[in-house]
């Protein structure tokens, strides 16, 4: 009897042995790939934005892509797209036609029609979005990003 339990003890010191084994594995491994996430691959979309010829040489048409605001700008070497949220502090940039310029009202922030910083507080240009014309349609890439409160 006592070779019974000898047995059937070792049997149950093996088997807990082995569960307790597994689970510090799968632990590991589910850490592992929480500091260490599968690189996703990038996805794209295509806005059309404006049609060629809508907008004259040196004028603006302010849209909206996301919920984000921005501008189309022709200039003479074509079509650039321009965020209209201020590098500086996140405020709403405007198109000023007479002065042909981006500007900021809130901190007196100056862009210039490529979006460079003219004058002002701002520590670099508007973000610029990638153009891509097809059939006299003017498009913008997108790159997708979660949304989300921790995204």
């Amino acid at each position: 009897m006592a070779e019974t339990q000898e047995k059937q003890s070792r049997g149950q010191f093996l088997a807990t042995f082995g569960i307790f084994f597994i689970s510090i594995v799968l632990f590991a491994k589910n850490i592992f790939a929480y500091i260490f996430p599968a690189k996703k691959e990038k996805t794209y979309h295509k806005y059309l934005v404006a049609k060629v010829g809508e907008i004259p040489v040196g004028k603006a048409k302010k849209i909206t892509i996301s919920k984000k605001p921005a501008f189309v700008v022709h200039l003479e070497d074509g079509y650039k797209v321009f965020s209209s949220v201020c590098t500086h502090l996140g405020c709403i940039v405007r198109w000023e036609e007479n002065k042909n310029r981006f500007y900021c009202p809130c901190h007196q922030g100056v862009f210039s029609t490529t979006g460079e910083i003219v004058s002002g507080p701002p520590p670099r240009a508007l973000d610029k979005y990638e153009v891509k014309m097809e059939r006299n349609l003017v498009f913008i890439i997108v790159e997708d990003k979660m949304e989300g409160p921790w995204a």
